[in-house]
């Protein structure tokens, strides 16, 4: 049987290492991200600096200004990190074709039988570290070990402790062995209100997880408490898969203020489903799902979706979304809105048979209205219920 050899590549706060290499100054001072100007932000990222002055990630904007008055914060850019993450992924396919993406700066590599070429595991992960180094200057903690999970976990401890650069290699057979004088919370799953009840139980570090028997562990944890004794022993059978996440068009908008008003809140799902729209016509697709999501201020999510007839026309569009949103929405204010489009296909080329009659006059007005976009921008022009 051969051993698997499976390498977790972590570049430790990723979005904040990218703004640092954008922004030499910001090496060595407590960074945040975090959009500002909205009421009641929360922050999503906090450097090993920050975090040393009581700044985490989910923690209000406010209060984490007021734990570390020199923070630096600095609002979130998905567009940089996706392209710095695809290249990324562009350095680990010399190395291996079978990556897993996890989130931005995270990934599984699959290295299985690459010894030959790169004159060991060990040896083809440090130098695809450096060349992540050389070449994006991203400094990256890996993790080498024969599956997903103690791959992951030997990452995770150098992330943990500041370290910006560290190489960890699990032997095969020392899975065990590695993991039991960690702490539980670096298993996956551990959180509250898991660990919770571990501490109850006295159990705090995977060595006292250990000698819980499965049986035990069942009884506490129902189904999940066969998986915790396999994680605490370090079996893990998962293999590394690649994305085969399907396209789709994604559009997002943050109040400036949580608000439960609800012409506002369709002024901004007409802006929404415009701009998606928009991208339908560019790249010649039609939709056949549409998607709302609705973040409430509590931290919940309602999602509701429809399924229908391939189709990329607007007021179709518009008076499904507008059904959908009313069936979801409640009288707790509103955080956030994302659309989606999903499910796409290409846009028939010959008008149906059965088709309702093409409005030219319509069809002419978005064309100008596109191209005013795409000159001036997006709110060069609307529609006056979007304005």
């Amino acid at each position: 049987m051969v051993n698997r050899a499976v390498v977790h590549i972590d570049v430790a706060d990723f979005a904040i290492a990218v703004e640092r290499v954008l922004e030499p100054r910001l090496r060595q001072r407590p960074v945040a991200i975090a959009v500002q100007n909205v009421s009641r932000s929360l922050v999503c990222t906090a450097s090993f600096e920050a975090r040393q002055q009581g700044v985490r990630a989910g923690l209000p904007l406010q209060q984490a200004l007021k734990n570390c008055s020199d923070l630096c914060v600095l609002p979130p850019n998905h567009a940089l990190y996706r392209r710095v993450t695809l290249a990324m992924g562009t350095v680990l396919s010399r190395f291996s074709p079978v990556i897993e993406p996890l989130r931005f700066g995270h990934a599984y590599v699959d290295m299985t039988g690459s010894g030959r070429l790169f004159g060991g595991i060990k040896d083809a992960a440090a130098k695809a570290q450096r060349d992540i180094l050389q070449e994006l200057q991203l400094p990256a903690n890996v993790g080498v070990a024969g599956n997903k999970l103690v791959s992951k976990v030997a990452s995770d401890i150098a992330a943990f402790e500041g370290e910006l650069q560290s190489l960890i290699d699990v032997r095969p057979g020392d899975e065990s062995g590695f993991l039991a004088p960690l702490n539980i919370g670096f298993l996956p799953g551990v959180k509250s209100p898991v660990r919770n009840t571990l501490v109850d139980l006295n159990v705090r570090i995977i060595r006292e997880l250990c000698l819980i028997s499965v049986e035990h562990l069942q009884m506490v944890f129902g189904r999940f408490g066969r998986l915790l004794y396999q994680r605490a022993h370090g079996i893990d059978n998962r293999p590394v898969q690649p994305s085969k996440r399907s396209p789709q068009i994604v559009e997002v908008v943050k109040l400036h203020q949580d608000s439960n008003d609800y012409d506002l809140l369709c002024r901004n799902l007409y802006r929404l489903l415009y701009a998606a729209t928009r991208r339908l016509r560019q790249t010649h697709l039609s939709t056949r799902r549409l998607s709302i999501d609705v973040h409430y201020s509590n931290h919940k999510i309602h999602t509701l979706q429809r399924c229908f007839g391939a189709t990329a026309n607007e007021q179709e569009l518009l008076s499904l979304a507008q059904r959908i949103f009313e069936r979801q929405l409640l009288r707790v204010r509103v955080r956030k809105l994302v659309l989606r489009l999903q499910r796409l296909c290409p846009a028939p080329r010959q008008l149906s048979l059965f088709a309702p009659p093409v409005d030219h006059k319509l069809a002419a007005l978005r064309a100008a209205m596109d191209e005013i976009r795409n000159r001036y921008g997006e709110d060069a022009i609307q529609f006056g219920r979007a304005a």
